[in-house]
């Protein structure tokens, strides 16, 4: 792992640590979403104007067949909403980095943010932790970094595929309206849910 590799998921680890405890602190999750196999929950998170989601599916898939995927970073825009851009960055064993732009409706700027992942296995289970290094690029002019993000995936498997469970909270930046930002925190995972299980049900059928 070279200097810089190290110095980005060494302050994602940070990060991770600091804003998870915040979760941990949050209110009860209160169910937003229930329909064809996908449920979105959200909850308020001290400290912040923006709301946390947990999002749950069954997908027909193992859960490396689901992680397989879910490292294919240049496959984002296919099923992950509002994406613009995504590519990789760094990659040293469990541990990646992405970049990723999304679209924000207009006056609002694009936000784009530095992804670290980090993939740790439990028996036949997987989780990956997510967090953000923001000074790991130049800011561009025309977007907002995003400088405040945890998230986990966890994936275990099951007589039908793999249960999936996505947590995330996020702090945009910049001045939005929190209304716009918790209105995605439903649609968003909805959404890319959506997609992931009719992705891997289209490969099953053929």
């Amino acid at each position: 792992m070279n200097k810089i590799t190290g110095q980005l998921f060494r302050t994602a680890a940070l990060l991770f640590a600091i804003t998870w405890a915040s979760l941990a602190a949050s209110s009860e999750w209160e169910t937003q979403f229930d329909e064809d196999g996908v449920r979105v929950d959200t909850r308020d998170v001290a400290g912040s104007d923006y709301k946390a989601f947990r999002a749950q599916t069954l997908i027909s898939a193992t859960p490396d067949e689901v992680l397989a995927r879910l490292q294919d970073v240049t496959s984002y825009p296919d099923w992950f909403p509002d994406t613009l851009e995504a590519r990789r960055l760094e990659l040293a064993g469990d541990r990646w980095a992405n970049y990723v732009r999304t679209d924000a409706p207009w006056p609002v700027k694009d936000r784009d943010a530095i992804y670290t992942q980090e993939l740790l296995r439990s028996g036949d289970s997987i989780r990956i932790t997510v967090g953000v290094a923001p000074d790991t690029l130049p800011e561009l002019k025309n977007a907002v970094r995003v400088r405040a993000a945890t998230g986990l995936w966890v994936l275990t498997p099951t007589d039908g595929g793999t249960a999936l469970n996505w947590e995330f909270h996020l702090e945009p930046g910049g001045a939005i309206p929190s209304g716009l930002v918790n209105a995605r925190v439903i649609e968003t995972p909805r959404r890319a849910l959506r997609s992931l299980k009719a992705y891997f049900s289209q490969n099953t059928e053929q």
